[in-house]
Order: C-alpha cells, then sequence, then structure tokens
C-alpha cells in the first residue's frame, strides 16, 4: 500500500493576477495546465474543486468581471432554476453562488411564490374583475404579466373564484 503526501499551497492572488495566471497555464504541459487552472479556480472563486463558481470560473477563464456579467445575464434570462438546469446544480447551490460573486439577486417573494407574483400582477393590472374582463384567459394573461398561468390560477382559488370549464371563464364563488 503506497500512500501519496498531498501539501497544500495557499494562494492570495488579486483577480487580474488569476487572469493572467490562467493564461500563462496554457503554456505548460497538459496535464499541469489542468491543474494550475483548476487552482487559480478554486483560490479566485473561493471555492472547492467542481463546485458551482469552480465550474463557472474554469469556463470563462477566472475572469470576474466576465464572470459577474455573464451571471447577471443568465439570472435575468433564466432566474435560479434555469441556471440549475444549465450548469447541472440545484437551483439554492446557484443562489448562494451569486450571493458569493456579489450579483443583486431578488426576494424570495420573488422565486416561484405563487400568492405574491399573482396578487402582485392582478393590482398592477387593475384587480381581478378588470383582468377577467380584459384577458379571454389566464395564460392570455400570463403571457402579459411574466407570472405562470398555474400560479395565478391557484391564486384566484384562494381568493374565492372558481372555473366554470361549461362557460371556460372564472366566476366569483357565492
Amino acid at each position: 500500500m503506497s500512500s501519496q503526501r498531498e501539501k497544500r499551497l495557499t494562494l492570495v492572488i488579486s483577480d487580474a493576477d488569476g487572469k493572467e495566471l490562467f493564461k500563462v497555464a496554457d503554456k505548460l504541459s497538459p496535464d499541469l495546465a489542468v491543474r494550475f487552472k483548476s487552482a487559480i479556480a478554486a483560490t479566485i472563486s473561493g471555492c472547492r474543486k467542481n463546485s458551482f463558481l469552480w465550474n463557472v470560473f474554469m469556463h470563462y477563464g477566472c475572469d470576474v468581471e466576465v464572470v459577474k456579467r455573464e451571471l447577471s445575464r443568465q439570472y435575468n434570462e433564466k432566474g435560479t432554476m434555469g441556471m440549475g438546469s444549465y450548469w447541472g446544480f440545484r437551483y439554492n447551490v446557484v443562489l448562494e453562488g451569486l450571493k458569493r460573486v456579489g450579483i443583486k439577486t431578488k426576494p424570495r417573494v420573488y422565486n416561484n411564490a405563487p400568492h405574491g407574483l399573482a396578487e402582485e400582477a392582478f393590482k398592477r393590472y387593475g384587480g381581478i374583475k378588470k383582468v377577467l374582463a380584459s384577458f379571454s384567459s389566464m395564460l392570455e394573461f400570463s403571457k402579459v404579466c411574466k407570472v405562470s398561468s398555474c400560479n395565478l390560477g391557484e391564486y384566484l382559488h384562494r381568493s374565492g373564484y372558481f372555473y366554470d370549464r361549461s362557460e371556460g371563464k372564472w366566476k366569483e364563488r357565492r
């Protein structure tokens, strides 16, 4: 049984130096370059190998500004759920990573909380009765207000409405 001793090296490098070192690593042998890049990404991200931020920093070449720009763009386009499926991590891991990088995230009310979002959407468009009169379906309204039709329907149920299948309209419970 052979035992290998690993020696740890603690690095403290600036973001600019990390970016430079990441580029220089390509001049090394392939195996050594991968290890060197991995160590740089772990140092700059402050996370272990194969973590979410480590993967992001490896993907974008340890350029902190590019990482922040791309992650905030993805967060605004896809949200944490979409980013989770894109990067292969759970949404809460992605959310923690975004906070560590310094990207401002929305409060939890906006992360798939149907009640708060639906209530806000109905208020923004003049209340439930006005929305029901203006739009032919919740699907049509959901495309306008950017809240899922399921969440809107759930909010209507909680607010005392039911869907009449024979007429295809939402009605108030009496």
